[in-house]
Parts: C-alpha cells; sequence; structure tokens
C-alpha cells in the first residue's frame, strides 16, 4: 500500500492497475533509448486539506539537451473531479520548452477500461519519443 492508496476508489484502482504496467514497461523503453533515464511517478496535487488531481506515469529523461530542446517526454494519467464526476486524461507529452502533446486517449468520464485499451498505444508512442529524442515536427 502507498500514500495515494487510502483515498478515492477510482484511484486505488489507478494506482493497482497502471504502476505495475508503467514499471513492466521501463526495461522496453530503456532498451530502445539508452541514453535516457526512465522512471515512474505518482503523486497528488490540490491544496492542503484536500487532494483534487492524481497523476500517474512514466517520465523520460534526457540529459545534455540544449536549453532550447525539452529535455523530458513523459506519459501522464491523471484523474480529476474526484468530489463530482471523476474524470480521466493520458496523453504523452513533452516537457518546457516545447510543451507538444505526442498522443492522447480521448475517454469518457472514468473509463478504466478505455484507458486501459489505449494503455499500449501511448506507451509505444512514449517509446517513440524517447527513441527519437526530441518532438515530432
Amino acid at each position: 500500500m502507498t500514500v495515494l492508496s487510502h483515498t478515492h476508489p477510482l484511484v486505488v484502482q489507478l494506482e493497482n492497475d497502471l504502476l505495475p504496467r508503467f514499471r513492466a514497461a521501463l526495461p522496453r523503453i530503456t532498451a530502445g533509448a539508452p541514453q535516457v533515464l526512465a522512471s515512474v511517478f505518482a503523486f497528488s496535487s490540490g491544496t492542503a486539506s484536500t487532494f483534487e488531481e492524481y497523476h500517474f506515469g512514466i517520465s523520460c529523461l534526457r540529459d545534455g539537451v540544449p536549453d532550447d530542446q525539452p529535455e523530458e517526454v513523459a506519459l501522464l494519467v491523471s484523474a480529476s473531479g474526484l468530489d463530482s464526476g471523476a474524470q480521466l486524461s493520458a496523453q504523452v507529452l513533452w516537457g518546457q520548452p516545447s510543451g507538444k502533446v505526442e498522443a492522447h486517449a480521448t475517454l469518457p468520464a472514468a473509463d478504466v477500461d478505455g484507458l486501459l485499451g489505449a494503455l499500449p498505444a501511448l506507451l509505444a508512442a512514449l517509446q517513440a519519443a524517447a527513441q527519437r529524442g526530441r518532438p515530432e515536427l
């Protein structure tokens, strides 16, 4: 049990479904992009008294990147609106200064099955972006 698992049932389900899949994907990502430091993350955001959003993902960092290029590409899954009609979003995106979205999944409400169905394509997009080392033009 982690820090996040004491919260909303959707967060517990995401934690249990996503984090093992993300950890299992790390060797494939780093094998295809050995210059990348890949890691799994999970965190909450909101006020001190309530957490409004939870985020899960894989971060791929590159070293020695010029200042005008993003050093990170990540797969980010977010759960928001937990107190009233939870929503899920999932995307592969580059850090600043790019902010470019490589891929995303359109998910109605808190559709965990839809998210899990979209996950292979999102992981493939993350791996391709990490191998390429820069946003697509």
